[in-house]
């Protein structure tokens, strides 16, 4: 008798016999299958098809319910080195660059050092505190802190999710903050007296920062091809402290955003492009190199040097860092009643809180003003 499948899984039924018709025949049903740990395995004595179906139907669910261990209990025996190395594997295909150098470098630097070997199932409230304290004890600045537990709490959180470790994980963890300090906004003056005393890269981007509310990457990549309108200045990407050029922060490949652009600034790049000119890509700011020309991006370090000395120059050193000047932008459109929205685009934050949350006090008279507009409209 030709066997008769049950379904993929699930085996075959068939009859030792030659019979003509051997489902009419007293000869008894044999069943094949493939036992727990793979073996085929045929077993008879079913004296009717049904009798040999209901077993092999049996024998599945019996498996079935039993069952291989399940990725997530594999993932469970892992070592969080080996768990988090394969993470970063998957997860860096949509991670900008700078992103990336930075995940990898607090896994080494932070968190492989004190949680490499710890198993993966085995991560619990108490373990995450023991983190924090440990690079509190080792004097880890709360800003490096920060960035470690997020990164941490990112690469868990899958698990999480899919229910390989507790719900309420990270909810009784106090994680660490970053106390920002008071930020310092540089007055009109004092930046004019500052670019007084830069050279004309350090103005490009004194500019772009002052005047356009850019990063310091993002001025760093300065190019008159991104003056999309007479007063519009598209942000497409930015320089990375690597000198490679890549995308922008909390955007992904080709996005961008558009913002205003001063006539001052737009003067400032139309003489600076006329008079050094710019690569084949169109960026103006580059570095001399003696081996191969001038040719390379411009490196934070050689521009913040160029702002130290400035300020030196300019009697404000140590006051100021180069981010103030976005502070200024920030200030500058707030107090001119530009709504807080638009500047939160324009600086290119992930979202408005930020924005609110660091400059809220440059707003103080918001409440009173709405107040009495308010009081005017009631009584009117």
């Amino acid at each position: 008798m030709k066997p008769i499948s049950m379904g993929r899984g699930m085996g075959s039924l068939f009859k030792n016999c030659e019979c003509l018709r051997p489902t009419r025949c007293p000869h008894e049903y044999t069943i094949r299958y493939r036992n727990a740990v793979g073996k085929q395995t045929e077993e008879g004595g079913y004296a009717t098809q049904d009798d040999a179906k209901d077993a092999l139907t049996k024998i599945y669910l019996s498996k079935k319910d039993q069952g291989r261990p399940s990725s997530i209990d594999a993932i469970s025996r892992m070592t969080f080195e080996e768990y988090a190395t394969d993470w970063m594997k998957r997860q860096s295909r949509g991670w900008a660059q700078n992103s990336e150098k930075r995940i990898r470098s607090e896994m080494r630097t932070h968190i492989f050092p004190r949680l490499a070997s710890r198993k993966v199932g085995t991560f619990a409230s108490i373990v995450l505190d023991d983190f924090i304290l440990s690079m509190e004890g080792d004097g880890v600045t709360t800003s490096a802190q920060v960035h470690a537990f997020d990164t941490l709490k990112k690469s868990l959180m899958p698990l999480v999710r899919k229910g390989g470790l507790p719900r309420d994980l990270f909810e009784e963890v106090v994680p660490p903050e970053h106390i920002a300090k008071k930020i310092e906004i540089p007055t009109l003056c004092e930046i004019q007296e500052i670019r007084e005393n830069s050279n004309d890269w350090l103005k490009v981007v004194m500019d772009l920062m002052y005047g356009c509310g850019n990063r310091n990457g993002e001025a760093f990549a300065a190019s008159l091809q991104k003056v999309v309108a007479e007063d519009v200045y598209r942000v497409s990407d930015q320089v990375s402290r690597y000198r490679e050029v890549t995308r922008l922060k909390h955007r992904k490949v080709g996005e961008f955003r558009e913002v205003p652009l001063p006539r001052q600034v737009k003067e400032t790049l139309q003489y600076f492009d006329d008079r050094y000119g710019h690569n084949e890509d169109g960026y103006m700011l580059l570095d001399w190199d003696p081996k191969n020309g001038r040719n390379r991006y411009l490196h934070y370090g050689t521009v913040r040097r160029h702002w130290v000395n400035a300020c030196k120059e300019s009697g404000l050193a140590g006051k100021y860092t180069m981010y103030s000047l976005r502070h200024f932008f920030a200030s500058n459109c707030l107090s001119n009643r530009i709504p807080i929205t638009d500047v939160a685009e324009w600086m290119g934050h992930k979202s408005i809180e930020v924005t609110f949350r660091t400059y809220r006090h440059l707003m103080p008279s918001s409440l009173g003003d709405a107040a009495k507009k308010l009081t005017l409209s009631l009584t009117a």
